[in-house]
């Protein structure tokens, strides 16, 4: 029995969740965009797909409960050229970049901030950032130097700050990272 009340509840979530999210066709236009720019974004994907950049993907805009546009491009398998639909699953991840990414260009937008505005402006521990200088690999020590200029919005969204990644960054970073272990703290300190 409560196996099947278990059951029953997320069969009635799921209906729930469904209708509470209805969303129905527009015309663009009725919703404050332009048809003729919303084909760019078709042109866009194809030509991305023409040159080997992705294999396909699908793009979806909703505003206010209406979908204004819904294309799928390329192939969901690219050996059997299977063409890729709009209703097809992906795995995504690390996806707090893309949210971060929107919401940075909802800031944008509001005129909160610009692109390239220093990121010290919003976060004070980016002041007076270093640059590795050189690096020793016999023993992991290092020098820096002063960065010639403050990290900016803008190179952080297209990855071009030179912010390092421990385990996926340079052999220099891994080191320090693995020296300094700078996430415990940030992380492990109360």
């Amino acid at each position: 029995m409560k196996k099947f009340t278990l059951l029953f509840g997320l069969f009635l979530l799921q209906i729930i969740t469904v209708t509470a999210q209805k969303v129905i066709p527009a015309v663009p236009e009725t919703a404050g965009f332009s048809s003729g720019r919303l084909a760019r974004i078709d042109r866009e994907m194809n030509d991305w797909v023409q040159k080997g950049w992705m294999q396909g993907g699908t793009a979806i805009i909703i505003r206010n409960g209406k979908i204004v546009y819904h294309k799928a491009a390329g192939y969901n398998d690219l050996e059997a050229k299977t063409a890729m639909k709009k209703d097809d699953i992906f795995r995504i991840a690390s996806q707090t970049k893309a949210i971060t990414s929107v919401a940075i260009m909802i800031l944008f937008e509001e005129g909160k901030l610009l692109l390239d505005d220093p990121v010290s402006k919003y976060i004070p521990a980016f002041k007076k950032q270093q640059v590795l200088d050189k690096f020793n690999p016999a023993d992991t020590t290092w020098t820096s130097v002063p960065a010639k200029s403050d990290i900016t919005i803008r190179q952080l969204l297209t990855h071009t700050s030179g912010l390092g990644y421990a385990q996926i960054g340079s052999k220099e970073a891994n080191a320090i990272y693995a020296k300094k272990q700078p996430y415990r703290r940030y992380w492990c300190k109360r």
